[in-house]
């Protein structure tokens, strides 16, 4: 059974857990490094799951009562730029994929970012060759606006970006 919530500060160590393993298995999906993951805490990631009105928050996907799916979403907070939030941090473990579970987390997270005042659109970067995530990103309505050559460097190699953004 599938279950699909806002994770809080209680769900630290779980959280902590499933982006460690999303930065090892696909280093390639994610601007961060598991080197400064793990420059962190369980208990300094906490008070950052706590959702925030109008503003963060991260979304997580249950299989079986464990934490098997997340995405995150940043507001941003300065002035000439709070009409706009980001979407970060999305990973399905392997096991879990599949199911429609990165389909009802993204699901979740943008009927959340609706409900947020003042919030006119929804931007993500996707690595051009993730076609999985960007078909996926496509049929939720996201628009391909911009594409960045060799965004990433990982370990000598390079990826590029595609921008999206989802209109509110």
């Amino acid at each position: 059974m599938n279950e699909i919530r806002l994770l809080t500060s209680a769900d630290a160590a779980a959280f902590w857990a499933i982006r460690r393993e999303a930065l090892e298995n696909a280093p390639r999906a994610f601007s961060s490094s598991v080197q400064e993951h793990l420059a962190t805490t369980v208990e300094e990631t906490a008070p950052r799951l706590d959702p925030k009105p109008d503003g963060d928050f991260v979304v997580g996907g249950f299989v079986d009562g464990a934490l098997s799916g997340t995405a995150g979403f940043h507001r941003e907070d300065r002035p000439k730029t709070q009409h706009k939030g980001i979407v970060w941090g999305v990973y399905v473990k392997p096991g879990a994929r599949g199911r429609g579970l990165a389909r009802a987390v993204m699901t979740t997270l943008i009927e959340r970012a609706r409900t947020c005042r003042g919030l006119e659109q929804v931007n993500l970067h996707v690595v051009s060759d993730q076609t999985a995530a960007r078909t996926l990103y496509l049929s939720l309505g996201f628009e391909i606006v911009g594409h960045t050559p060799r965004a990433l460097k990982i370990d000598g190699q390079y990826a590029d970006w595609d921008q999206m953004i989802l209109w509110l």
